[in-house]
């Protein structure tokens, strides 16, 4: 299923198709075990969702109870005109390649997961994870995804990545 996108990044700032800019700054910062299908989103909100590898589980181990759940709550942001940014995160710092290899494919499984999901505008680049990777991966399937980052000379090497 192919997603049209809604927005585009340019010079680290994302916009509307029409031209419009969204302001990330006003970004509703929630933690992803908060989005239950007893739980409704906002009308007209944009949130980041920070989700634990923890709570996603590793590909091959995958959470997929959450993810389901998890799905569901995104779906309901078409209704509401209401958006989200994943933010990836871990409990213990992936050192090795193979960890950082493994939390990237736990993040490609929620991805995959959540392809339907038309207002997930895309994910946050984790810090301790080679960028040009973990982008690579995801946008392999899932091309609208707009990549966000804090990390000053993330930004300043690709204008395309918006700042968070």
């Amino acid at each position: 299923m192919k997603i049209d996108a809604k927005f585009y990044s340019e010079k680290n700032k994302i916009y509307f198709l029409n031209g419009t800019e969204l302001d990330t700054k006003s970004a509703k910062l929630i933690n992803a075990n908060c989005c239950k299908n007893d739980s409704e989103p906002k009308e007209d909100a944009l949130y980041s969702i920070k989700i634990a590898q923890e709570l996603t589980g590793a590909e091959e181990n995958a959470n997929e109870e959450f993810l389901a759940e998890f799905r569901d709550w995104l779906k309901k942001l078409e209704e509401k005109n209401s958006f989200a940014i994943i933010i990836p995160s871990t409990e213990k710092t992936p050192a090795t390649q193979e960890e950082k290899e493994i939390f990237t494919a736990s993040f490609k499984h929620c991805a995959r997961r959540i392809k339907d999901c038309e207002n997930v505008i895309g994910f946050s680049v984790p810090q301790n994870i080679e960028p040009d990777f973990f982008i690579s991966e995801l946008k392999a399937k899932h091309g609208h995804y707009i990549f966000f980052s804090a990390d000053e000379k993330l930004l300043a090497s690709d204008e395309k990545i918006v700042k968070l």
